[in-house]
Formats: structure tokens, C-alpha cells, sequence
């Protein structure tokens, strides 16, 4: 399999192009060999092995009912440059935004980490001197494994889909979760401050750490 370094994202049209024809002759075929050939030839095009981070900003539903759609998309347009500049600076590539979700990767775990304290310290930062109502947080899922790198522009396999759970169904506002399997290959100095926690996700049983990084607030 390939592997990438970090850089900023740029788009890749003719790699998202390449994975649609490949795409587009797996479906068409129903020859288990031809079909095996093509799988394949995806994972040697675009497999890697790496960390996977997924953000979610808390409170899209309270908070627009509250104080209506613009008051929320205000906040995503001041936490996406954060995130994207602790993306950028710890060697990862920011993959996409949709709407309140943030998708990077990372060659490594402790880069993925590194960047998801970052962004939590500089929005503690930036909350202490805001209203209440205008104070955004966010809630990371990071996971590490094989998966389909296409370009900079997607990704896809179970990393993604596991870190999009934690980031995005489980964690709450301000912590981190990594599952397991990533916190092994962490090598900053935070373990003291993990909390092991296992939940079943998809029928299936997910060990990860939490990491709580709420700042109380006046």
C-alpha cells in the first residue's frame, strides 16, 4: 500500500476520477476473479494506513432552534479556519468540511492527538471572552487503520466509519475519544489522563479512551 505524508488538502480530480472507473467496473462486473482483480487494484492505487480525526461542533440542533441557522453557521465559519490551522501545522490533511463536521488524516496518531488538544485549548481560549450563547466546542473522533485515501479529496474504510461514531455519536462537548487500537500507538505523555471506556457500536464492541478537555467557564 502507498503511503502519504501530510500536506494541505488541494483536490485531486483525476484520482477521484480513477476511483470512479475502478468503481464503475466492480459494479459492473459479477466475476469473482475480475471482481477480486479490481479490489486489488484499488488498495494498491489508493490504500494507505493512518490515523483518521472527525470533529463535530456541539449543540446544532439546541442552538439553532434557539438562536436560528445563521447564529450557528456564524461559529462554523470561525471554528473551521482553527481547525484547519491545527490541522495543517501538526502534518495532516484536511479532507473536507460538511457543514459542522471536520474529516482530517494523519500519517500518525500522535499528530491527530496533538492537533485535536490544540484546537480544544484555542476555543477554551477564545470562549472565556464570548457570551455564553456564542461559545462553540467541539467533539473529536480519531481511529487508526487501513483505509482508501483518494487524492485529498475522500476517504473510506472502517477507521473512517469508526472515527465518525466516536467523533460524531458519542463523544461529548470538548472531549476526545481514540479507540484503543490508536491509543497504542500514541507516544505524547497524556496516558494519565485517559479514560478507558468500551461501547457497542454497530454490533460491535469498541474499546477507546476518553479524553475530557472542558474548561469550566464564567
Amino acid at each position: 500500500m502507498h503511503k502519504h505524508s501530510g500536506h494541505k488538502a488541494s483536490g485531486n480530480p483525476e484520482a477521484m476520477a480513477l476511483f470512479d472507473q475502478l468503481l464503475g467496473k466492480f459494479s459492473a462486473t459479477s466475476d469473482i476473479v475480475e471482481r477480486s482483480r479490481i479490489d486489488d487494484e484499488v488498495w494498491e492505487c489508493f490504500g494507505t494506513e493512518g490515523a483518521v480525526f472527525i470533529s463535530d461542533m456541539s449543540g446544532f440542533s439546541r442552538s439553532t432552534r434557539a438562536l436560528g441557522i445563521c447564529h450557528f453557521l456564524a461559529q462554523i465559519h470561525r471554528v473551521r479556519p482553527i481547525v484547519g490551522r491545527a490541522v495543517s501545522e501538526h502534518g495532516g490533511t484536511l479532507i473536507k468540511c460538511e457543514t459542522d463536521n471536520c474529516y482530517a488524516y494523519f500519517a500518525a496518531v500522535d499528530e491527530a492527538l496533538a492537533a485535536s488538544l490544540e484546537i480544544n485549548a484555542q476555543l477554551a481560549e477564545i470562549n472565556m471572552q464570548l457570551d455564553s450563547n456564542d461559545r462553540a466546542f467541539v467533539s473529536i473522533g480519531i481511529d487508526f487503520g487501513k483505509l482508501l485515501l483518494i487524492g485529498s479529496d475522500e476517504y473510506y474504510g472502517d477507521p473512517v466509519n469508526t472515527a465518525s461514531k466516536l467523533g460524531e455519536d458519542l463523544a461529548a462537548r470538548s472531549e476526545i475519544l481514540l479507540t484503543q487500537r490508536a491509543m497504542d500507538r500514541v507516544t505524547l505523555n497524556v496516558e494519565k489522563d485517559a479514560d478507558p471506556r468500551r461501547e457497542r457500536i454497530s454490533g460491535i464492541d469498541i474499546d477507546y479512551v476518553c479524553f475530557d478537555m472542558a474548561v469550566r467557564l464564567p
